[in-house]
């Protein structure tokens, strides 16, 4: 009887262990010095093949609520926060999944990005706010059309980190006909 007890008693335990280790959702945001800015929604344009280039230029658009894309007019509205990143895909259909590289020669090669911008506090009716340039660092993409996940570490030509992470819906947009 005894033995039974103390059976039940590590089983209990280790379900309460097991069940207590599971890793939280990250938050979806970015964080630039010891600030952490929000992040809600996005977009993705497919621009095809630049001349020049080896890999399928996309855009990546992630930005706060607040902000605001018009589509027709090409030009943000509102304010807030928003990241985006020029990426260069091996498919010409969708931003395939892997990690993406910093790479500043502007070869466009497949699993590459050659822009990383971050806008923090940014008001477009005023033209105000920071925007903070990265140099070097990598974006992993993982994920599908339906849920699509960013995790990335960059680096300012000063030595400052960027790193964040947003999962959600982000719709693509082809943008092959219209040109950038």
């Amino acid at each position: 009887m005894k033995k039974n007890a103390i059976l039940t008693i590590v089983a209990l335990v280790a379900a309460v262990l097991i069940t207590g280790c599971s890793k939280p959702e990250e938050p979806n945001r970015f964080v630039y010095t010891v600030n952490e800015y929000p992040l809600v929604q996005g977009f993705i344009h497919n621009y095809g093949m630049p001349d020049g280039a080896a890999g399928y230029n996309f855009d990546a658009t992630i930005h706060s609520s607040g902000v605001r894309y018009d589509r027709d007019r090409h030009e943000f509205r509102g304010a807030g926060h928003v990241v985006f990143f020029q990426m260069y895909s091996s498919s010409a259909t969708e931003l395939a999944n892997g990690t993406y590289q910093f790479d500043s020669g502007g070869d466009g090669l497949p699993a590459t990005l050659d822009v990383a911008n971050f806008g923090m506090n940014l008001d477009f009716e005023d033209e105000t706010g920071t925007v903070v340039t990265a140099v070097s660092g990598i974006v992993k993409v993982s994920g599908s059309e339906h849920s699509r996940v960013f995790d990335f570490e960059c680096m300012t030509s000063t030595g400052e980190k960027i790193t964040g992470h947003f999962s959600g819906w982000i719709p693509v947009f082809d943008m092959r006909d219209e040109g950038k």
